[in-house]
Protein backbone atom coordinates (compact mmCIF):
# COMPACT_ATOMS: atom_id res chain seq x y z
CA UNK A 1 0.00 0.00 0.00
CA UNK A 2 1.33 3.30 -0.96
CA UNK A 3 2.67 6.58 1.29
CA UNK A 4 -0.09 8.74 1.56
CA UNK A 5 -0.30 12.48 3.11
CA UNK A 6 -1.47 12.52 6.66
CA UNK A 7 -4.70 14.85 5.39
CA UNK A 8 -8.03 14.05 4.41
CA UNK A 9 -9.29 17.22 3.00
CA UNK A 10 -10.73 17.15 -0.90
CA UNK A 11 -7.06 17.83 -2.49
CA UNK A 12 -5.31 14.42 -0.80
CA UNK A 13 -8.35 12.61 -3.26
CA UNK A 14 -8.57 14.62 -5.73
CA UNK A 15 -4.60 14.24 -6.38
CA UNK A 16 -5.77 10.21 -6.95
CA UNK A 17 -8.37 11.60 -9.07
CA UNK A 18 -11.31 13.26 -9.80
CA UNK A 19 -12.61 14.30 -6.28
CA UNK A 20 -15.72 16.31 -7.12
CA UNK A 21 -16.98 13.98 -10.19
CA UNK A 22 -16.57 10.79 -7.63
CA UNK A 23 -17.90 12.30 -4.47
CA UNK A 24 -21.30 13.81 -7.73
CA UNK A 25 -21.55 9.70 -8.60
CA UNK A 26 -22.01 8.77 -5.29
CA UNK A 27 -24.37 11.15 -4.43
CA UNK A 28 -26.74 10.50 -7.63
CA UNK A 29 -26.25 6.61 -7.03
CA UNK A 30 -27.34 7.05 -2.95
CA UNK A 31 -29.99 9.18 -4.35
CA UNK A 32 -31.41 6.56 -6.77
CA UNK A 33 -31.49 3.87 -3.90
CA UNK A 34 -33.59 6.44 -1.77
CA UNK A 35 -35.93 7.12 -4.93
CA UNK A 36 -36.02 3.84 -5.33
CA UNK A 37 -37.48 2.96 -1.71
CA UNK A 38 -39.85 5.93 -1.92
CA UNK A 39 -41.41 4.95 -5.45
CA UNK A 40 -40.14 2.22 -7.29
CA UNK A 41 -37.00 1.13 -8.92
CA UNK A 42 -38.30 1.78 -12.67
CA UNK A 43 -40.07 5.29 -11.42
CA UNK A 44 -38.55 8.06 -14.07
CA UNK A 45 -36.84 10.43 -10.69
CA UNK A 46 -34.55 6.89 -10.20
CA UNK A 47 -34.01 6.45 -13.70
CA UNK A 48 -32.83 10.82 -13.68
CA UNK A 49 -30.24 9.65 -11.17
CA UNK A 50 -29.18 6.59 -12.80
CA UNK A 51 -28.69 8.51 -15.65
CA UNK A 52 -26.63 11.33 -13.90
CA UNK A 53 -24.79 8.30 -11.93
CA UNK A 54 -23.95 6.60 -14.83
CA UNK A 55 -22.54 9.83 -16.94
CA UNK A 56 -20.30 10.90 -13.76
CA UNK A 57 -19.08 6.88 -13.67
CA UNK A 58 -18.13 6.78 -17.36
CA UNK A 59 -16.47 10.47 -17.56
CA UNK A 60 -13.88 8.90 -14.42
CA UNK A 61 -13.66 5.67 -16.60
CA UNK A 62 -12.72 7.27 -19.61
CA UNK A 63 -9.36 7.77 -18.08
CA UNK A 64 -8.91 4.55 -16.03
CA UNK A 65 -9.90 1.03 -16.10
CA UNK A 66 -11.48 0.51 -12.69
CA UNK A 67 -12.95 2.71 -9.55
CA UNK A 68 -12.95 0.93 -6.32
CA UNK A 69 -14.72 1.86 -3.55
CA UNK A 70 -13.87 0.33 0.11
CA UNK A 71 -16.34 0.47 3.26
CA UNK A 72 -13.96 0.91 6.08
CA UNK A 73 -15.59 1.39 9.78
CA UNK A 74 -17.56 4.70 8.74
CA UNK A 75 -15.63 5.98 5.66
CA UNK A 76 -15.72 5.59 2.06
CA UNK A 77 -11.77 4.59 0.74
CA UNK A 78 -10.97 5.67 -3.18
CA UNK A 79 -7.25 6.25 -4.54
CA UNK A 80 -6.42 4.93 -0.73
CA UNK A 81 -7.85 8.01 0.86
CA UNK A 82 -11.35 8.39 2.49
CA UNK A 83 -13.62 10.41 0.63
CA UNK A 84 -13.68 13.72 2.98
CA UNK A 85 -17.49 15.20 3.85
CA UNK A 86 -17.77 18.65 2.32
CA UNK A 87 -20.62 20.40 3.34
CA UNK A 88 -23.63 18.40 2.49
CA UNK A 89 -21.90 15.66 1.07
CA UNK A 90 -21.62 14.08 4.77
CA UNK A 91 -25.22 13.28 4.64
CA UNK A 92 -25.15 11.18 1.43
CA UNK A 93 -21.76 9.55 2.50
CA UNK A 94 -23.05 8.19 5.37
CA UNK A 95 -26.11 6.91 3.86
CA UNK A 96 -24.15 5.55 1.14
CA UNK A 97 -22.48 3.61 3.67
CA UNK A 98 -25.66 2.37 5.55
CA UNK A 99 -26.76 0.77 2.97
CA UNK A 100 -23.16 -1.24 1.57
CA UNK A 101 -22.81 -2.30 5.34
CA UNK A 102 -27.03 -3.41 5.22
CA UNK A 103 -26.08 -5.44 2.34
CA UNK A 104 -22.64 -6.90 3.47
CA UNK A 105 -21.19 -4.90 0.54
CA UNK A 106 -17.28 -3.69 1.71
CA UNK A 107 -16.12 -3.32 -2.04
CA UNK A 108 -17.83 -1.72 -4.96
CA UNK A 109 -15.71 -1.87 -8.26
CA UNK A 110 -16.82 0.20 -11.82
CA UNK A 111 -14.97 -1.22 -14.80
CA UNK A 112 -14.26 0.39 -17.78
CA UNK A 113 -17.50 0.17 -20.26
CA UNK A 114 -19.97 -0.32 -17.56
CA UNK A 115 -23.70 -0.15 -19.44
CA UNK A 116 -26.37 2.16 -17.40
CA UNK A 117 -28.42 -0.98 -17.40
CA UNK A 118 -25.86 -2.74 -15.17
CA UNK A 119 -26.05 0.47 -12.97
CA UNK A 120 -29.70 0.59 -12.58
CA UNK A 121 -29.69 -3.38 -11.52
CA UNK A 122 -27.04 -3.08 -9.16
CA UNK A 123 -28.84 0.27 -8.04
CA UNK A 124 -32.04 -1.91 -7.43
CA UNK A 125 -30.36 -4.80 -5.62
CA UNK A 126 -29.16 -2.37 -2.78
CA UNK A 127 -32.06 -0.69 -2.84
CA UNK A 128 -34.31 -4.22 -2.06
CA UNK A 129 -34.71 -5.33 1.70
CA UNK A 130 -32.17 -7.98 3.30
CA UNK A 131 -33.71 -11.13 1.25
CA UNK A 132 -32.35 -9.80 -2.35
CA UNK A 133 -28.42 -10.39 -2.34
CA UNK A 134 -26.17 -7.70 -4.64
CA UNK A 135 -24.30 -9.61 -6.95
CA UNK A 136 -21.47 -9.08 -8.95
CA UNK A 137 -22.31 -8.20 -13.03
CA UNK A 138 -19.64 -7.89 -15.32
CA UNK A 139 -18.89 -4.40 -15.07
CA UNK A 140 -19.56 -4.21 -11.63
CA UNK A 141 -17.75 -6.40 -9.06
CA UNK A 142 -19.32 -6.86 -5.13
CA UNK A 143 -17.05 -8.10 -2.63
CA UNK A 144 -16.63 -8.36 0.58
CA UNK A 145 -13.78 -10.09 3.07
CA UNK A 146 -15.75 -13.57 4.02
CA UNK A 147 -14.49 -15.71 7.19
CA UNK A 148 -14.73 -19.42 5.92
CA UNK A 149 -15.29 -22.12 8.50
CA UNK A 150 -15.26 -25.66 7.56
CA UNK A 151 -17.94 -27.22 8.78
CA UNK A 152 -17.74 -30.94 10.70
CA UNK A 153 -19.25 -32.51 7.85
CA UNK A 154 -16.84 -30.85 5.32
CA UNK A 155 -13.45 -32.78 5.01
CA UNK A 156 -10.22 -31.88 3.14
CA UNK A 157 -9.23 -33.24 -0.12
CA UNK A 158 -4.90 -32.47 0.11
CA UNK A 159 -5.63 -31.03 -2.95
CA UNK A 160 -6.06 -27.37 -4.40
CA UNK A 161 -4.92 -24.24 -2.37
CA UNK A 162 -3.24 -24.85 1.62
CA UNK A 163 -6.12 -22.78 2.92
CA UNK A 164 -8.80 -25.27 1.66
CA UNK A 165 -6.61 -28.46 2.88
CA UNK A 166 -5.66 -29.98 5.97
CA UNK A 167 -7.30 -30.31 9.90
CA UNK A 168 -10.55 -31.50 10.98
CA UNK A 169 -13.75 -29.87 10.37
CA UNK A 170 -15.78 -27.33 12.97
CA UNK A 171 -18.58 -28.59 15.15
CA UNK A 172 -21.49 -27.22 14.23
CA UNK A 173 -21.91 -25.13 17.39
CA UNK A 174 -19.18 -23.76 16.98
CA UNK A 175 -19.14 -22.79 13.43
CA UNK A 176 -21.06 -19.73 13.71
CA UNK A 177 -19.42 -18.26 16.85
CA UNK A 178 -15.98 -18.52 15.00
CA UNK A 179 -17.39 -16.64 11.97
CA UNK A 180 -18.71 -13.86 14.36
CA UNK A 181 -15.21 -13.77 16.36
CA UNK A 182 -12.85 -13.12 13.35
CA UNK A 183 -15.13 -11.01 11.09
CA UNK A 184 -15.33 -8.36 13.79
CA UNK A 185 -11.58 -8.51 14.56
CA UNK A 186 -11.11 -8.03 10.75
CA UNK A 187 -13.54 -4.78 10.58
CA UNK A 188 -11.32 -3.62 13.79
CA UNK A 189 -7.91 -4.62 11.95
CA UNK A 190 -8.90 -3.00 8.76
CA UNK A 191 -10.28 0.55 10.76
CA UNK A 192 -6.66 0.25 12.59
CA UNK A 193 -4.61 -0.06 9.42
CA UNK A 194 -6.15 2.89 7.87
CA UNK A 195 -5.15 4.90 10.85
CA UNK A 196 -1.72 4.62 10.88
CA UNK A 197 -1.84 5.10 7.29
CA UNK A 198 -3.25 8.54 8.00
CA UNK A 199 -0.62 9.07 10.99
CA UNK A 200 -3.78 9.19 13.35
CA UNK A 201 -3.20 8.33 16.86
CA UNK A 202 -3.88 4.33 17.48
CA UNK A 203 -4.88 2.88 21.30
CA UNK A 204 -2.53 0.10 22.12
CA UNK A 205 -5.42 -1.18 23.85
CA UNK A 206 -7.75 -1.54 20.30
CA UNK A 207 -5.24 -3.64 19.38
CA UNK A 208 -4.77 -5.99 22.39
CA UNK A 209 -8.91 -6.26 22.21
CA UNK A 210 -8.56 -7.81 18.45
CA UNK A 211 -5.74 -10.02 19.71
CA UNK A 212 -8.15 -11.06 22.48
CA UNK A 213 -10.96 -11.92 20.09
CA UNK A 214 -8.95 -13.64 17.74
CA UNK A 215 -7.48 -16.06 20.64
CA UNK A 216 -11.10 -16.52 21.92
CA UNK A 217 -11.39 -18.49 18.30
CA UNK A 218 -9.13 -20.92 19.04
CA UNK A 219 -9.84 -24.12 20.21
CA UNK A 220 -8.15 -27.46 20.53
CA UNK A 221 -9.68 -29.05 17.74
CA UNK A 222 -9.94 -26.96 15.52
CA UNK A 223 -7.25 -26.28 12.68
CA UNK A 224 -6.04 -22.65 12.59
CA UNK A 225 -6.15 -23.03 8.68
CA UNK A 226 -10.35 -23.41 9.51
CA UNK A 227 -11.01 -19.67 10.36
CA UNK A 228 -8.70 -17.56 8.28
CA UNK A 229 -9.79 -15.02 5.99
CA UNK A 230 -10.62 -15.78 2.29
CA UNK A 231 -9.53 -13.61 -0.16
CA UNK A 232 -12.06 -11.80 -2.73
CA UNK A 233 -9.85 -9.16 -4.11
CA UNK A 234 -6.87 -7.56 -4.48
CA UNK A 235 -7.76 -4.51 -2.49
CA UNK A 236 -8.08 -6.93 1.04
CA UNK A 237 -5.28 -8.38 0.52
CA UNK A 238 -3.39 -6.18 3.33
CA UNK A 239 -6.31 -6.60 5.62
CA UNK A 240 -6.63 -10.68 5.44
CA UNK A 241 -2.50 -10.85 5.16
CA UNK A 242 -2.38 -9.40 8.07
CA UNK A 243 -5.54 -11.16 9.88
CA UNK A 244 -3.91 -14.66 8.70
CA UNK A 245 -0.47 -14.25 9.92
CA UNK A 246 -2.21 -13.26 13.18
CA UNK A 247 -3.77 -15.78 13.44
CA UNK A 248 -1.39 -18.43 12.18
CA UNK A 249 1.25 -16.90 14.73
CA UNK A 250 -0.64 -17.10 17.88
CA UNK A 251 -1.89 -20.51 17.08
CA UNK A 252 1.36 -21.76 16.91
CA UNK A 253 2.34 -19.51 19.91
CA UNK A 254 -0.52 -20.90 21.96
CA UNK A 255 0.38 -24.70 21.16
CA UNK A 256 3.60 -24.45 22.46
CA UNK A 257 2.51 -23.43 25.51
CA UNK A 258 2.92 -19.30 25.15
CA UNK A 259 0.26 -17.94 27.73
CA UNK A 260 -1.10 -14.48 28.95
CA UNK A 261 0.92 -11.64 28.46
CA UNK A 262 3.35 -13.56 26.71
CA UNK A 263 0.89 -14.64 23.76
CA UNK A 264 -0.91 -11.11 23.56
CA UNK A 265 2.24 -9.65 22.72
CA UNK A 266 3.37 -12.26 20.23
CA UNK A 267 -0.40 -11.54 18.71
CA UNK A 268 0.65 -7.99 18.94
CA UNK A 269 3.61 -8.24 17.02
CA UNK A 270 2.49 -10.51 14.49
CA UNK A 271 -0.74 -8.40 13.49
CA UNK A 272 1.72 -5.16 13.35
CA UNK A 273 4.49 -7.07 11.46
CA UNK A 274 3.64 -5.41 7.35
CA UNK A 275 3.04 -2.30 9.31
CA UNK A 276 6.15 -0.81 7.27
CA UNK A 277 3.76 -1.85 3.99
CA UNK A 278 1.67 0.97 3.99
CA UNK A 279 5.21 3.49 3.28
CA UNK A 280 5.81 1.47 0.27
CA UNK A 281 4.37 2.51 -3.13
CA UNK A 282 1.29 0.38 -4.28
CA UNK A 283 2.82 0.16 -7.87
CA UNK A 284 5.77 -1.64 -6.21
CA UNK A 285 4.15 -3.68 -3.79
CA UNK A 286 1.44 -4.75 -6.49
CA UNK A 287 3.84 -5.07 -9.73
CA UNK A 288 2.48 -8.05 -11.93
CA UNK A 289 6.33 -8.65 -12.82
CA UNK A 290 9.74 -9.14 -11.16
CA UNK A 291 10.84 -5.98 -9.58
CA UNK A 292 14.00 -4.12 -10.46
CA UNK A 293 17.15 -3.68 -8.20
CA UNK A 294 15.83 -0.34 -7.38
CA UNK A 295 12.43 -1.16 -6.65
CA UNK A 296 13.46 -4.04 -4.71
CA UNK A 297 15.68 -2.08 -2.43
CA UNK A 298 12.14 0.13 -1.55
CA UNK A 299 10.56 -2.91 -1.31
CA UNK A 300 12.76 -4.28 1.65
CA UNK A 301 12.87 -1.38 3.26
CA UNK A 302 9.58 -1.52 5.17
CA UNK A 303 10.71 -3.83 7.82
CA UNK A 304 12.88 -0.55 9.19
CA UNK A 305 10.09 1.94 8.30
CA UNK A 306 7.84 -0.42 10.12
CA UNK A 307 9.99 -0.58 13.31
CA UNK A 308 10.86 2.90 12.78
CA UNK A 309 6.92 3.97 12.64
CA UNK A 310 6.02 1.62 15.64
CA UNK A 311 9.14 3.15 17.87
CA UNK A 312 7.06 6.53 17.81
CA UNK A 313 4.47 5.52 18.56
CA UNK A 314 3.11 5.30 22.11
CA UNK A 315 2.62 1.85 24.46
CA UNK A 316 3.32 -0.37 21.94
CA UNK A 317 5.56 -3.39 23.38
CA UNK A 318 8.93 -3.78 22.07
CA UNK A 319 8.49 -7.02 20.63
CA UNK A 320 6.31 -5.56 17.96
CA UNK A 321 9.02 -3.04 17.32
CA UNK A 322 11.63 -5.98 17.11
CA UNK A 323 9.22 -8.35 14.63
CA UNK A 324 8.44 -5.83 12.31
CA UNK A 325 12.32 -5.33 12.11
CA UNK A 326 13.50 -9.01 11.85
CA UNK A 327 10.75 -10.71 10.20
CA UNK A 328 12.54 -10.65 6.60
CA UNK A 329 16.04 -12.16 8.84
CA UNK A 330 16.37 -15.87 8.26
CA UNK A 331 17.31 -18.48 10.71
CA UNK A 332 20.70 -18.46 9.68
CA UNK A 333 20.67 -14.38 9.63
CA UNK A 334 21.01 -14.05 6.08
CA UNK A 335 17.87 -11.86 4.81
CA UNK A 336 17.07 -8.15 5.32
CA UNK A 337 17.44 -5.90 6.56
CA UNK A 338 21.60 -6.86 7.08
CA UNK A 339 22.47 -6.98 10.82
CA UNK A 340 25.71 -8.56 12.29
CA UNK A 341 27.08 -11.70 12.43
CA UNK A 342 25.28 -14.29 14.61
CA UNK A 343 22.06 -11.96 15.02
CA UNK A 344 18.96 -14.75 15.63
CA UNK A 345 15.83 -13.18 15.09
CA UNK A 346 13.26 -13.44 18.04
CA UNK A 347 11.24 -16.87 18.26
CA UNK A 348 7.96 -14.44 17.81
CA UNK A 349 9.84 -13.12 14.54
CA UNK A 350 10.96 -16.91 13.24
CA UNK A 351 6.86 -18.02 14.08
CA UNK A 352 5.80 -14.97 11.82
CA UNK A 353 8.08 -15.91 9.07
CA UNK A 354 6.29 -19.06 8.71
CA UNK A 355 3.03 -17.56 9.23
CA UNK A 356 3.64 -14.64 6.63
CA UNK A 357 5.06 -17.04 3.80
CA UNK A 358 2.50 -19.73 4.18
CA UNK A 359 -0.46 -17.48 3.65
CA UNK A 360 1.24 -15.14 0.96
CA UNK A 361 1.93 -18.61 -0.82
CA UNK A 362 -1.66 -19.98 0.08
CA UNK A 363 -3.31 -16.76 -1.64
CA UNK A 364 -4.05 -15.84 -5.14
CA UNK A 365 -3.22 -12.39 -6.09
CA UNK A 366 -2.82 -10.45 -9.02
CA UNK A 367 1.07 -11.83 -9.93
CA UNK A 368 0.69 -15.21 -8.34
CA UNK A 369 -1.64 -17.99 -8.34
CA UNK A 370 -2.79 -19.91 -4.92
CA UNK A 371 -0.15 -22.79 -3.69
CA UNK A 372 -1.20 -25.95 -3.40
CA UNK A 373 -0.45 -27.07 0.31
CA UNK A 374 2.52 -29.70 -0.93
CA UNK A 375 4.17 -27.00 -2.38
CA UNK A 376 4.21 -24.81 0.31
CA UNK A 377 5.37 -27.50 2.69
CA UNK A 378 7.95 -28.56 0.28
CA UNK A 379 9.46 -24.72 0.58
CA UNK A 380 9.20 -24.90 4.55
CA UNK A 381 10.83 -28.14 4.72
CA UNK A 382 13.61 -26.82 2.03
CA UNK A 383 14.08 -23.96 3.89
CA UNK A 384 14.35 -25.89 7.24
CA UNK A 385 17.33 -25.00 9.34
CA UNK A 386 18.71 -21.65 6.74
CA UNK A 387 15.08 -19.51 6.19
CA UNK A 388 13.46 -21.31 8.97
CA UNK A 389 13.60 -22.63 12.63
CA UNK A 390 13.41 -26.69 12.06
CA UNK A 391 12.11 -26.96 15.34
CA UNK A 392 9.43 -24.49 14.39
CA UNK A 393 8.24 -25.47 10.77
CA UNK A 394 8.07 -29.37 12.21
CA UNK A 395 5.76 -28.05 14.72
CA UNK A 396 4.04 -25.77 12.29
CA UNK A 397 3.18 -28.59 9.98
CA UNK A 398 2.14 -30.92 12.23
CA UNK A 399 -0.17 -28.05 13.90
CA UNK A 400 -1.55 -26.97 10.40
CA UNK A 401 -2.76 -31.29 9.48
CA UNK A 402 -3.91 -31.67 13.01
Amino acid sequence: MPETAGGRGPQAAEAGGHYEELLRAISMINAAITNSGLYSPSHPQVGQYVEKAHAALSALLATRNEITLLVIGSDVIADNQPLAAVGSSGAFLQSFVRVLKRKSVERLSFLAGMPKEELQTIISELAAGPAVPVRSRPTIKIGRVEVRVRSSDERPTGTGPAGEAGGAGVPPDVLQELQELTATELDELKELYHRIKQHRQISVRGIEDIVKGFIKSFRQEVNPLAILASLKSTHEYTFTHVANVGILTMSQAESMGFTGEHLHQIGVASLLHDVGKLFIPEEILNKPGKLTDAERKIMESHTVKGARHLTGLEGIPKLAVLAALEHHIKFDGSGYPTVRGGWKPNIASQMIAISDVFDAMRSKRGYQDAQPLEKIESVLRNGSGKAFNPLLVDHFLKLIKK
